[in-house]
C-alpha cells in the first residue's frame, strides 16, 4: 500500500489524469494495490507472473514452487534476521556466476529451459555486467524489504479492484505457480487469465501482448 502515495505524487507532478499499468513478479502486487486505491485514474491493470497474498485463504502458497524460492519466502516470513544472510549469499553467488559467464539465478531454483535461455541471452546486452554490479553496489536492503513485504498483509482487498484486470502466467513458471494466478483471477471481479509462452521470464511476444491488452482491455 505504501507505493500508492508515491505513485500518486508522481502522477500529480506529471499531470497524468489516467494511466494503465502492469507489474511483473514481485511488482505485480504493487500494481494491484494501485488499481485498488486509484480506480478513477487506472484504466487497466495487468498482474504478470505475480504472487497471490501470503495469507490467501485456501491457497497452498508454496505448492509447485521451486525449492530455492520456498527457502527464501520461508525465511522472509520469519523476518530480516533470518532472511538477510540468505540474500547476501544469493547476491554474492549471482555476481560470481555472472562474472564467470553464467546465470544470475543460481542455486536450487530449477528454472525451466525458457528462463535459462532468457537469462543467458542477457550477457549479449550492452552494459549487462555493469547493471548487475550496480544492482548490489549499495547492498541488498531493497531486495530484503521487497520480499518481506510480500509475506505481510497487503493492506487492501483484491475484491475492491474494479478496473479491468488481467492475470498473465507462464505455464512452466516454477517461481510463481499457477495456483497463485487462479486465486487472483477468482478474487478480482471480472479478471481474466492469459497464458504466456514460457516460464517466469517474458518471451518476445509476451510484452507486446500485455501492452496490446492494456491499450484495449477486453477478455
Amino acid at each position: 500500500m505504501d507505493v500508492v502515495d508515491d505513485v500518486q505524487t508522481v502522477l500529480d507532478e506529471l499531470n497524468w489524469d489516467q494511466f494503465a499499468l502492469w507489474g511483473g513478479s514481485g511488482g505485480a502486487p504493487h500494481a494491484l494495490a494501485i488499481a485498488a486505491e486509484l480506480p478513477d485514474r487506472v484504466t487497466a491493470c495487468a498482474s504478470v507472473v505475480g504472487l497471490a497474498p501470503h495469507d490467501a485463504p485456501g491457497l497452498d502458497w508454496y505448492a509447485e514452487m521451486s525449492p530455492g524460492n520456498v527457502k527464501e519466502f520461508h525465511a522472509a516470513a520469519q523476518g530480516e534476521a533470518a532472511y538477510r544472510p540468505i540474500v547476501q549469499q544469493l547476491a554474492a553467488d549471482a555476481m560470481s556466476s555472472v562474472e564467470a559467464g553464467g546465470l544470475q539465478v543460481v542455486g536450487d531454483y530449477e528454472l525451466p529451459a525458457s528462463d535459462r535461455r532468457g537469462l543467458a541471452a542477457r550477457h549479449q546486452e550492452d552494459g549487462y555486467l555493469e547493471r548487475m554490479e550496480l544492482t548490489y553496489r549499495q547492498g541488498v536492503d531493497g531486495w530484503i524489504d521487497d520480499t518481506i513485504a510480500l509475506t505481510r498483509p497487503w493492506g487492501f482487498e483484491l475484491s475492491a479492484i474494479t478496473v479491468p484486470t488481467s492475470i498473465w502466467y507462464g505455464p512452466a513458471d516454477v517461481l510463481v505457480a499457477r495456483g497463485h494466478h487462479e486465486y487472483l483471477q477468482m478474487s478480482i471481479p471480472g479478471a481474466r487469465m492469459h497464458e504466456m509462452s514460457g516460464g517466469h521470464l517474458l518471451g518476445e511476444g509476451d510484452l507486446a501482448a500485455i501492452y496490446g491488452w492494456l491499450s484495449a482491455p477486453s477478455g
